[in-house]
């Protein structure tokens, strides 16, 4: 059993953790992993949030240990109390899928949002994807705008495309067709062959140039596959908005 190891007072530098923290991720980078995880458990048992949260993507991976989401939500958890955003997305995101703990919705979003207000672009999309939904939270397609649009504004692909049906459909946001094909565009060049998909159905029929456009995006849709995740089957672009 390891010993237990006292936490510094808040505001002093521990020396010792630092330097675990910094050999594991040295260790990580290396892909030496069953070495990572005994510094990483060295610095995350003194506290630190970052060990605490690659020890938890150890885990939940299975690189030097078993394959254990259970513990790895653990880890998550200990970091994400201490504020650390990419803890707070990956346990957001445990719970939004039933992952190594029940599923979650409410959970999920507090974790979500958490690490959404510190600006993490996929935490934004999920969140945006909760509130489309009603999800945890109540059903607000303003809201999801919102936060697919920060997430988009990052380059997050599927963001790009989810506000980009928005803005066709008019849900949560003016209905715009301009701003539709200019947010599938930008998903499309991302590889995301669901926009690319739509981007082709929005501009057949057009002007000369923009049917031309229609079928090369159908082609590159043909060619390259399903490179996006897939749209939820609840949300169907036929339903009314609130």
């Amino acid at each position: 059993m390891h010993a237990v190891t006292k936490t510094p007072p808040p505001g002093t530098v521990d020396t010792r953790c630092a330097k675990a923290l910094a050999r594991g991720l040295r260790c990580k980078a290396q892909a030496q992993h069953a070495r990572a995880v005994r510094w990483l458990h060295a610095a995350a048992r003194r506290g630190s949030a970052a060990a605490q949260f690659h020890l938890g993507a150890m885990h939940r991976h299975g690189y030097g240990v078993h394959q254990d989401r259970a513990a790895a939500a653990r880890w998550y958890a200990r970091a994400a109390e201490q504020g650390h955003g990419r803890a707070q997305a990956a346990l957001g995101l445990l719970y939004k899928t039933g992952q190594g703990v029940a599923r979650d919705p409410a959970q999920a979003a507090r974790w979500l949002a958490a690490a959404a207000a510190q600006g993490h672009a996929l935490a934004q999309y999920h969140l945006g994807d909760l509130h489309e939904r009603g999800l945890g939270v109540a059903r607000d397609t303003g809201a999801a705008a919102q936060w697919f649009e920060r997430a988009a504004h990052q380059d997050c692909g599927p963001a790009q495309y989810r506000l980009g049906l928005l803005y066709e459909r008019g849900c949560g946001v003016p209905g715009s067709r301009e701003h539709a094909v200019l947010w599938l565009r930008r998903a499309a060049e991302q590889g995301c062959h669901l926009a690319r998909l739509r981007l082709a159905q929005l501009l057949r029929h057009g002007a000369v140039d923009t049917d031309a456009q229609a079928a090369a995006w159908l082609r590159s849709a043909v060619d390259y596959g399903d490179l996006a995740p897939q749209r939820p089957a609840s949300i169907s672009r036929s339903r009314a908005c609130t």
